[in-house]
């Protein structure tokens, strides 16, 4: 079978592109990676190829008659839990050892979907005003409606996280929630302490579990590297900047 291709957005704003980028990566998948530069002439011929939308990220499997496009992130990771892995990603369970019929398994995979859905839907107050850059720390004034999401967001690792060890995913095993859910954490930490807003020790705990995980590291470092400044991705007052803009 042919590698699957990836094409994404810049690292250091392109938050759909890393869901779909560390779904794979955390579940092995192997897949080559094209990257393209957000709101730039030169990757209209490439998104226009592979994706009615003109959006990343685009999964692309096969050639010819045999070629597969996936385009949005949702809709990737259930092709790539339905042809790709030999793993559940509702459960991190390998789908062998599945037992349908136990109530554990049910739950856990129906509240993971459920909590994916509704990232995957909805909370545009934190979207909208907390864009995702990793290189920087902003200083801005949320509105009620991003402290509401902030709040949700909270409940939901509460909930997940009650009764699990302190360094554990959402479900235990890593998850699609926890890569749906990974540029929130990267949102936080780019605008929460900067910000005055003060996190539950639960979501603290967790976002550093999901910072150090390997697989967030890498596209954290490539992210650093990156130079390029996307004024529409810029929200707030830039407190400080890491990486090679830095120096």
């Amino acid at each position: 079978m042919q590698t699957p291709l990836l094409i994404i957005g810049n690292k250091n704003y392109s938050s759909w592109s890393l869901r779909a980028w560390l779904l794979l990566k955390a579940f092995e998948i192997e897949f080559d990676e094209q990257p393209i530069q957000l709101f730039d002439a030169s990757a209209l011929p490439i998104l226009k190829e592979h994706t009615p939308i003109g959006k990343v990220p685009v999964l692309v499997c096969g050639e010819g008659e045999h070629k597969v496009t996936v385009w949005d992130t949702l809709a990737i990771a259930i092709y790539a839990n339905g042809f790709l892995t030999d793993k559940d990603i509702w459960t991190g369970n390998l789908k062998s050892e599945a037992n349908k019929d136990d109530n554990r398994h049910r739950i856990d995979s129906a509240y993971c979907q459920s909590i994916v859905a509704e990232m995957h839907s909805g909370m545009t107050g934190i979207r909208n005003e907390m864009p995702m850059n990793i290189r920087a720390a902003a200083k801005i004034e949320p509105s009620n409606a991003c402290l509401a999401d902030i709040a949700r967001i909270e409940a939901i690792f509460a909930d997940c996280l009650k009764q699990r060890s302190a360094d554990s995913y959402l479900f235990g095993a890593f998850t699609a929630a926890d890569a749906f859910f990974a540029p929130v954490v990267l949102r936080l930490q780019t605008y929460a302490n900067a910000s005055g807003l003060t996190l539950q020790p639960t979501t603290q705990q967790y976002c550093q579990t999901m910072i150090n995980n390997p697989h967030m590291k890498v596209w954290i470092e490539s992210a650093l590297k990156e130079t390029r400044i996307i004024t529409e991705d810029e929200a707030g007052e830039i407190v400080s900047v890491t990486g090679v803009l830095a120096d």
